[in-house]
């Protein structure tokens, strides 16, 4: 059941491509949250993950940052090669990554990790830990509420502070801020320290 919801999430990106989200309430918590995100850094190495079509990756790039992208859908990976020059795309699934140990200065995950469930959430989380080397910057945002669902063939979970700080605490994280945006969603957006 767990990966059949992952592989339904694959093939339904695969087919949407760009038009899978939408991006208008994402696009203003990058704006809001990567400058501060930028200035924790202590290097340049940032995994965008859960790239889709890269527009997060294009801005991490016009920040001096030194991107990657990863993504599970190989048709949005195949956009993001186009319109995005200079950054190493790769094909993946959160729950295992790819990277060695330590080999990032900062994760971003904005509005990606609300298609895997609490479970597969924990497991991601530890990932992240693991690929980001110490006093590593994390953020990630998330729908807020309770409970999941499927629009469209895609899973979706909401989530609630209380569950985001229990997660985080597990996998090992220092939350070290907490910001709620509401447009035509309400998210969590949380930024963690290794």
């Amino acid at each position: 059941m767990m990966d059949d919801y992952v592989a339904k999430n694959k093939e339904t990106f695969d087919r949407l491509g760009s038009t899978a989200t939408d991006v208008d309430d994402l696009i203003k918590i990058t704006l809001q949250e990567l400058p501060a995100f930028q200035m924790l850094l202590a290097g340049g190495k940032v995994l965008d993950l859960g790239c889709g079509v890269g527009h997060d990756s294009l801005r991490l790039k016009r920040h001096r940052l030194d991107v990657q992208g990863l993504d599970i859908s190989e048709a949005m990976l195949a956009e993001a090669k186009r319109s995005v020059e200079g950054v190493p795309f790769w094909q993946g699934d959160f729950r295992e990554l790819p990277f060695e140990d330590n080999s990032f200065d900062g994760v971003w995950a904005n509005g990606t990790l609300f298609y895997v469930t609490p479970e597969d959430l924990s497991k991601t989380l530890s990932e992240v830990v693991r690929i980001l080397k110490p006093s590593g910057v994390f953020f990630a945002s998330y729908l807020q509420g309770e409970g999941d669902y499927t629009l469209d063939s895609l899973y979706f979970r909401r989530y609630s502070m209380e569950e985001l700080d229990s997660v985080y605490r597990q996998a090992g994280f220092r939350t070290i801020d907490r910001a709620q945006t509401a447009g035509g969603e309400k998210y969590i957006s949380l930024t963690a320290v290794k």
